[in-house]
């Protein structure tokens, strides 16, 4: 009750002073000086701008030095006045506004009549001289000219340097970026500066409801060194903008369509002699917007239809009986609605509508058979409204509200088709590298997010310099309503058999039984976010900004402690309230053309904690309704390994759940009734949210009227990571994994905690399986020269080549929480845990661009070509233990090995650390060739043809590293394709008309 006052207290209070996601957050801002023929200031001069498309506009009076500075502005195209009586008007069209950034414009008024006017047409400037921030904006012409084999926006992020995109096409919202070598979920996302995020596993699957590409007018990523009024993140910020009506009827039409006869055969169908799945994809749509009222209100509506037959090759080498081909189904509508209005020349306000709705069927998630195929309905939205307010000449308000939603399920076709009776389902078969004849999951959530934010804009000039201002507040509440059937059905696990269950032979029996027990598992999480910051770009001198920023956020997440031996009160959760985060940096302007700058800064950055990571803390407790529970409890039954017939009455009879066994478990385990748990997951009063320190230093000059070049240099320490300390740690007796069972040994913790729960309830029984809690000693160091080319577009074409050298090194893997796979009793040895992260890219090139042929007549060309190295994996052996702490991570010798396929086979040059090899490198080349119509008016028809892919290369995962005897097959094999990001020779058509 104490906690909850404190929130709501604090709320006022912030939402008292300002708010927060800032003005910048969807919007931009232009800054400069109105002077005379000498040079000197004109105090008191009007500055108008104008939108060319909407008429909306925005106006404001010079200072006493003859600064003027406009911001909270919707990005577009801009025509700028400048007028005073005694000088002749000065007008400049055509002066773009790009979102997030500030553009700098000063303007010359001659003596003369007002009636007079000079009118030219802007350069648009291409380097930002008063920002330390490091990224990159692509707008809507870039966007719809690339290939995009999903068109979805998230995965052409990756033409940035610092940037691997990871492109989904099994799930068409679910394309993530990975950022400064931290896993993905620790990047915000923005649309029109309002939360689009997964509360629940970060944007690991990108954005919450996917922004339709021809609904996007453009987007801005930083990758370093944001400023303080973007929080709650240590990755990427993207901060998208949709689309608004104008003064003019304008919409765009389109179809893309795939086929099987336009595709290729994957890699391991073609070598395994399996027919070509009948895969096809149809998506169809259309924007249209215009005015409601000429220059003062304007609506934009999209509509989009995707049907989509993935192809699917299932290989397992080591069962190739279950080696097929089939087809992943995914259907899909996305709409977008969007309303400005200009009440006055001091109040514009606006709301827009995304939703996006995409049942699949049929997916396949890594090494399973069909028969294990998954399910899933995912309906997502977003809605925000905005309002911004001029106050005086000088100070901008904008109020931002927003509620966005997840809700989906997870399952298997056998749940949904039998009334959500996942018992009745067949049990799963984990084998030792596949699994098989029934997925587990059965699961669906429902995330809500409200949020409010508010900021003031205040510029400040003449005080040793201009100050811009912003202050900030936001607070967010968000719930996830969770419910899990998973594992009802049961799952057989074969430690050490990839093999057909054979009753007369005791090595393919099972050697390990799980399955939820106590009936469906329902939870409800809810977290408070609360922000604030205070920004100031400080314009020291014409060519010094300096950038200083502070802010603070904190995160309330009520967790119910009871039973927890590390709180004395059940209430007394968690809260980490010293969230301060400085964030300095320098923008210096070399020369007087505002065409070179030297940046620099420092920042501290707190991340946030996702619902899925604290989520055992809700549901694994000492006491507990349902849970997962294991058979034999202390470890596998290890009559199989060693040919002989399991004991465990669960495995006597093989893979089979029979009455007897139902009937034992509903015994032991009533529905509906308490039970002690055999294991916990405990949250630890000290418990903090992870931060990150950047450091940078940069350099950016434009060549030209439409090229800039860029090289900076970023590091990245990640600390307070969290990680899994087990309390109740494994030990074998020897180091054979055959031989050996893991037995659990307890520690001083644990049994000082037991003797704490058993003081409160006497019946208490000591835990058997796993304990665990978080401890904040997790760490990673990123380091990165990031180095680009950008070709505005201009005289027919545009181009980008980026390239980043970077390494990633930690005490963990950077995915998750981390635990270490060498703890030894209480002993974590967090030293032998040191590693190269698993995002750990040394190169990554890629080079992308958009033309239309000279002297053709219209013939239209594209294409994005990329390169990475591999990522790191481990190489060991699975048959020995040689720390017997039940976890096989320990490298074996360094030498060179080589997979025993006669063709796939993988060679690495194993240097004997932990993951000290390297997997397959990537290369994909993807084109557009197309050519347009000018129809007149405006209007323009586009025929295309888009080729992913162009030279069929087979892009591998990474080959298992495990050279135990029973995985010869797949040690250092290659098996698989990857996901997403590789896909054969494929051919897409698609027609485009715009008016």
């Amino acid at each position: 009750m104490i906690r909850g006052r404190v929130v709501c207290c604090a709320l006022v209070a912030l939402l008292a002073i300002a708010g927060s996601a800032a003005a910048q957050q969807g919007t931009t801002e232009i800054r400069g000086k109105v002077a005379d023929a000498q040079g000197g200031a004109i105090p008191g001069a009007s500055v108008t701008i104008r939108n060319q498309d909407t008429g909306m506009f925005r106006e404001t009076i010079t200072g006493s030095d003859g600064t003027y500075f406009i911001t909270a502005v919707t990005p577009g195209k801009y025509q700028v006045v400048a007028e005073l009586q005694g000088f002749k008007k000065q007008i400049l069209s055509d002066v773009v506004l790009e979102v997030g950034k500030t553009a700098t414009l000063d303007l010359q008024l001659a003596v003369g009549a007002i009636e007079e006017a000079v009118t030219v047409t802007a350069e648009s400037q291409l380097v930002d001289t008063s920002s330390k921030e490091i990224g990159g904006n692509i707008t809507a012409r870039e966007l719809v000219a690339l290939p995009s084999i999903n068109r979805n926006f998230v995965g052409l992020i990756g033409v940035l340097p610092g940037i691997v995109p990871n492109v989904s096409t099994d799930s068409v919202g679910s394309d993530a970026i990975i950022t400064n070598g931290r896993e993905s979920r620790n990047n915000n996302y923005l649309v029109d500066g309002a939360n689009n995020f997964d509360d629940v596993n970060g944007g690991r699957s990108g954005t919450q409801a996917r922004t339709a590409l021809e609904s996007i007018q453009e987007f801005q990523v930083i990758t370093n060194q944001f400023d303080a009024e973007y929080g709650r993140t240590s990755g990427a910020v993207v901060n998208a903008v949709t689309k608004a009506g104008t003064n003019q009827w304008h919409g765009v039409g389109f179809v893309f369509g795939q086929d099987a006869e336009l595709t290729g055969k994957e890699y391991f169908a073609k070598k395994n002699n399996l027919d070509k799945p009948d895969t096809k994809r149809r998506e169809y749509g259309g924007t249209f917007g215009g005015p409601i009222v000429r220059d003062k209100a304007h609506f934009f509506v999209s509509v989009e239809r995707v049907l989509m037959d993935e192809g699917i090759t299932i290989n397992i080498p080591v069962r190739p009986e279950f080696n097929t081909t089939g087809i992943e189904k995914t259907r899909i509508w996305n709409t977008v609605a969007r309303f400005d209005h200009q009440l006055n020349a001091s109040n514009t306000w606006g709301v827009r509508w995304l939703r996006e709705y995409s049942p699949q069927f049929n997916q396949i998630i890594d090494n399973r058979t069909l028969a294990a195929a998954e399910e899933e309905d995912d309906l997502d939205q977003t809605i925000v409204a905005t309002l911004s307010s001029v106050i005086g000449n000088a100070k901008v308000n904008t109020l931002r509200v927003n509620w966005t939603q997840e809700d989906v399920a997870f399952a298997n076709p056998c749940y949904n088709s039998n009334g959500r009776q996942q018992a009745a389902c067949d049990p799963t078969l984990n084998f030792q590298t596949f699994v098989d004849q029934q997925s587990d999951r059965a699961q669906a959530r429902i995330n809500d997010a409200y949020q409010i934010d508010n900021t003031f804009s205040w510029f400040l000039p003449g005080k040793k310099g201009d100050h811009d201002i912003k202050l900030g507040a936001q607070y967010q509440y968000s719930t996830v309503q969770n419910s899990n059937d998973g594992n009802l059905n049961g799952t057989f696990t074969f430690g050490q058999n990839n093999g057909p269950f054979d009753a007369g032979n005791p090595r393919t029996y099972p050697d390990r039984f799980s399955i939820r027990v106590g009936g469906p598992l329902s939870s409800k999480q809810k977290v408070h976010f609360i922000g604030a910051f205070a920004q100031d770009k400080w314009k020291l001198t014409n060519h010094l900004t300096l950038s200083l920023g502070l802010r603070w956020d904190a995160e309330v997440t009520p967790i119910d402690e009871v039973s927890n031996p590390y709180f004395s009160d059940a209430s007394a959760y968690p809260v980490d309230w010293n969230n301060i985060q400085p964030r300095v940096g320098f923008a210096y302007s070399i020369g007087d053309g505002g065409r070179q700058v030297v940046r620099g800064g420092y920042g501290k950055f707190y991340e946030r904690t996702y619902f899925e990571l604290v989520g055992g803390f809700y549901t694994g407790g000492t006491y507990v309704f349902s849970s997962n529970q294991l058979f034999p409890v202390a470890g596998a039954d290890l009559g199989p390994r060693n040919g002989n017939l399991p004991t465990h009455p669960f495995l006597v009879n093989g893979p089979v759940i029979t009455p007897a066994t139902r009937a034992a478990i509903e015994a032991q385990f009533p529905t509906g009734r308490q039970f002690q748990n055999t294991g916990a997951t405990w949250d630890h009063p000290d418990r903090q949210v992870p931060s990150s320190d950047q450091v940078s230093i940069g350099y950016e000059r434009q060549l030209g009227s439409t090229i800039s070049v860029s090289a900076d240099y970023v590091r990245n320490m990640s600390r307070d990571l969290l990680f899994t300390q087990q309390l109740n740690p494994t030990l074998r007796a020897t180091t054979n994994t055959a031989t050996s069972q893991s037995v659990r040994q307890g520690s001083q913790a644990l049994t000082e905690a037991q003797n704490a729960l058993r003081a409160a309830d006497p019946a208490f029984v000591n835990f058997t399986t796993g304990v665990t809690i978080p401890l904040n000693v997790g760490w990673t160091n990123y380091d990165a020269l990031q180095l680009a080319l950008e070709k505005r577009y201009s005289q027919n074409y545009s181009a980008r080549v980026s390239y980043t050298l970077a390494k990633g090194h930690g005490n963990f893997s950077g995915t998750g929480i981390g635990g270490s796979d060498f703890q030894v009793l209480d002993d974590l040895r967090l030293d032998l845990n040191e590693r190269p992260t698993s995002e750990d890219r040394r190169h990554n090139l890629v080079i992308s661009g958009t033309a239309i042929i000279p002297k053709t007549g219209g013939v239209t060309v594209s294409g994005i070509a990329r390169y990475l190295s591999g990522l790191p994996f481990n190489l060991v052996n699975g048959d020995i233990d040689p720390d017997r702490n039940g976890t096989i991570a320990e490298p074996i010798a360094a030498a060179t090995y080589r997979g025993n396929a006669a063709s796939d086979a993988y060679e690495v040059d194993f240097d004997g650390s932990f993951f000290g090899a390297r997997g397959p490198n990537y290369f994909k080349l993807d084109m557009r060739v197309g050519y347009r119509f000018n129809l007149g008016s405006s209007r323009t028809l586009d025929v295309f043809g888009d080729i992913f892919n162009v030279t069929d290369r087979a892009n591998f995962a990474t080959p298992s590293g495990n050279i135990a005897a029973a995985n010869t097959a797949s040690f250092l094999n290659l098996t698989q394709t990857l996901q997403g990001n590789s896909n054969p020779r494929l051919l897409q058509v698609g027609v485009r008309f715009a008016f």
